[in-house]
């Protein structure tokens, strides 16, 4: 049954869209911040006139709604949502005047203390965001910029696991999200395509830099991002997708042991993310869909960031014939790979590197030597001939 969105929602979905393509995460949370200095800061040269200023309050709010709506709950887009929406109520009697068309003749004290307390706020607001901000923007339109010959296509769905998943329309809530990252010069079924299902204290998104360089060194990736309403996590109000990262993170730090512990339960979840996801793959294959590059002859190795580890091996064993191997990231060299289950958050999520005590990554450095490291190993221990004879099974690297 296809799950479309309310007409009152349909401005939220497009804006989204456009947020994610044309805006960074940073970029945006910049201008909301930028935009609520500036309202705060009228009181101090808005002098006998129309105070149209005010109008950009219940703009800074809205961008806030669609900044968590296109990248989901963390410390910044939950500063940017709870400033706007304060700075919108306190202005609630600006607004009333500026469309009475009344004019501006005195602001009261008050105003004027909470002014400049919001001011100071969002000066501090931005200062913390441009300290932690990723080093280089990773939007699609900056990887067609620096890596020209590597293509990433995006493709989502529409559904849940009981009755399936179909693509979706630009007014249907997509519930899978599937990457293909591969370079332009690699040739279909020349190796095994490597199928990642990423932690869910991450996105694809912050493995964005390892997949890329995977890509370069000749290597298909695909990659899905999967919320799903009959898949729950927390079993809590943070299993929204906006939420689900976050909590999870929160989750993760609170108790590691017991996190880590809920192996069987994380088993269950991603065993239906893995036959959802190859589900999806096989359809393309029998109607002959090309843009993803794989044929009925096309070889996979599942890749995952812990929590998928055991849910990889047990489809593994059910479909030996199509997975050639299994590859654990999280089981690289800990002098490689810093924050396993993460991402490489140490180039994408500074803030968050900085809360697992791990230095930033401001070259990329990381990423790259992880994904050589990745190609090496795969290289020496996978070929068409060979994969069935010696997979890679939790090796550590």
């Amino acid at each position: 049954m296809k799950q479309v969105l309310r007409p009152e929602a349909f401005l939220v979905v497009a804006f989204n869209y456009l947020l994610y393509y044309v805006l960074m995460k940073t970029s945006g949370e910049f201008l909301i911040f930028l935009l609520l200095l500036i309202t705060n800061g009228r009181v101090f040269f808005v002098d006998q006139r129309k105070d149209s200023i005010v109008m950009l309050s219940p703009l800074a709010f809205f961008l806030s709604i669609f900044q968590l709506c296109a990248w989901g709950f963390d410390i910044f887009t939950g500063l940017g949502f709870a400033l706007a929406l304060l700075v919108l109520l306190s202005n609630f009697h600006a607004l009333y005047r500026y469309f009475e068309r009344l004019y501006v003749d005195h602001y009261s004290p008050l105003m004027y203390i909470w002014a400049i307390s919001t001011t100071l706020v969002s000066i501090a607001c931005i200062l913390f965001l441009v300290y932690f901000a990723p080093s280089t923007p990773l939007t699609q339109r900056q990887i067609m910029q620096k890596t020209p010959d590597i293509k990433v296509i995006t493709e989502r769905y529409t559904g849940n696991f009981r009755t399936g998943f179909e693509k979706s329309t630009s007014t249907q809530k997509p519930n899978i999200t599937l990457y293909r990252i591969a370079s332009t010069q690699t040739q279909p079924d020349s190796q095994p395509v490597i199928v990642f299902f990423p932690d869910k204290r991450a996105e694809t998104y912050h493995y964005i830099p390892y997949l890329l360089q995977l890509a370069e060194q000749g290597y298909t990736i695909i990659s899905s991002d999967i919320n799903s309403k009959d898949c729950r996590w927390l079993h809590n109000f943070f299993d929204g997708r906006i939420y689900r990262r976050f909590g999870m993170i929160v989750a993760s730090l609170k108790d590691t042991f017991n996190f880590n512990s809920q192996t069987e339960f994380y088993t269950y979840n991603y065993s239906l993310e893995c036959k959802a996801v190859f589900d999806i793959l096989n359809k393309k294959i029998q109607s002959g869909e090309n843009n993803f590059m794989i044929t009925p002859d096309t070889k996979f190795i599942l890749a995952s960031d812990f929590m998928a580890n055991t849910a990889i091996k047990d489809y593994k064993k059910e479909n030996p014939e199509k997975i050639s191997g299994l590859f654990y990231m999280n089981e690289l060299d800990s002098s490689i790979y810093k924050t396993p289950g993460y991402g490489f958050v140490a180039y994408t999520d500074p803030l968050l590197a900085r809360v697992l005590e791990v230095e930033r990554d401001r070259t990329g450095e990381e990423p790259k030597l992880a994904a050589l490291k990745t190609a090496e190993v795969l290289k020496s221990l996978y070929t068409l001939e060979a994969a069935e004879e010696k997979p890679l099974e939790g090796e550590t690297l």
